[in-house]
């Protein structure tokens, strides 16, 4: 991990003795994203065929022919990610015949605001999907992935808005796990992360563990595919294991070297991804599939 930013160590620090003062530095270092980042990979994108605006400044744009009879699969970017990081997966998929809408989250792209909590990110899917679905599919991004299982939960699947199955690539199993993990990587204290997560659930207006994939698992039931690196350092392939584990539904792919991001840009990766969208009920065939298990091997 590269080293902490000498101001971020220096505020990290003061959180041993006054915990609640640096709280919301934090937080907003937690919630609101740098829109000039471009995390890899950022490949060519086909000129889209539409920009659409969904209202309250949110944007999505769309590639492939419209009408019912065509199946359009959404995607859905991570915290600081972006539209560009599916360019493989967007020449595929429309190779295959699919129409495909990707996302820009709140605070990110071209759509407004500047911050971006799990509340407005799992509204930002759910206008969409109301607005432009049902989805064949649903593919997310690591936090976009796993927002994008809460929505289509509360949608209730492709009959009533939501969609028919969902890919998850490099997607933590919930919010509270993810705080920490940030909080750890910053070097706060004990103190200054119970602040800090304290000061984020004030400001979502939930508490963090309201957003694991446990409390929705009951509403899930729909073909489910879990992509996750053995390497991955931003959040450890021990979420895909919790996912698997939470939902019955769900096929995991394990794969190696590619960390966080590149898997969007892996052939094989990419193959896969549109080889499960492309089937149809809950055939898992065909898939380089390894089981929770083998995780702890």
């Amino acid at each position: 991990m590269p080293a902490v930013p000498l101001p971020i160590a220096a505020l990290a620090a003061a959180s041993h003795v006054a915990p609640r003062l640096v709280a919301p530095f934090f937080r907003r270092l937690m919630l609101n994203p740098r829109r000039h980042v471009r995390p890899p990979p950022v490949l060519a994108l086909p000129p889209a065929d539409e920009r659409i605006d969904l209202g309250d400044g949110l944007v999505a744009w769309r590639w492939g022919r419209t009408g019912r009879a065509v199946p359009t699969v959404l995607l859905v970017h991570g915290f600081e990610g972006n539209r560009a990081q599916f360019g493989a997966v967007i020449d595929a998929l429309l190779a295959r015949g699919f129409a495909v809408v990707a996302l820009d989250v709140p605070a990110h792209g071209e759509s407004a605001g500047r911050e971006l909590t799990a509340v407005k990110f799992i509204a930002a899917i759910e206008r969409t999907l109301q607005r432009l679905g049902p989805m064949h599919a649903v593919i997310g991004h690591s936090m976009g992935g796993a927002m994008s299982l809460f929505s289509i939960a509360h949608q209730g699947g492709a009959h009533h808005g939501g969609a028919g199955r969902v890919v998850l690539v490099s997607a933590p199993s919930g919010l509270q796990r993810e705080l920490r993990r940030f909080a750890g990587a910053v070097g706060l204290s004990e103190r200054g992360t119970a602040a800090f997560i304290a000061s984020v659930e004030n400001r979502v207006g939930r508490p963090a563990a309201d957003f694991d994939v446990r409390h929705i698992a009951d509403k899930v039931d729909l073909p489910i595919l879990l992509i996750h690196d053995q390497n991955d350092r931003q959040v450890p392939i021990a979420e895909a294991a919790r996912v698997a584990h939470a939902l019955p539904t769900a096929e995991l792919m394990v794969t190696r070297g590619l960390g966080h991001n590149r898997l969007l840009a892996d052939k094989a990766v990419v193959t896969a991804i549109v080889d499960f969208v492309a089937r149809s009920g809950h055939d898992g065939k065909g898939l380089d599939l390894v089981g929770v298990g083998d995780l702890a091997a």
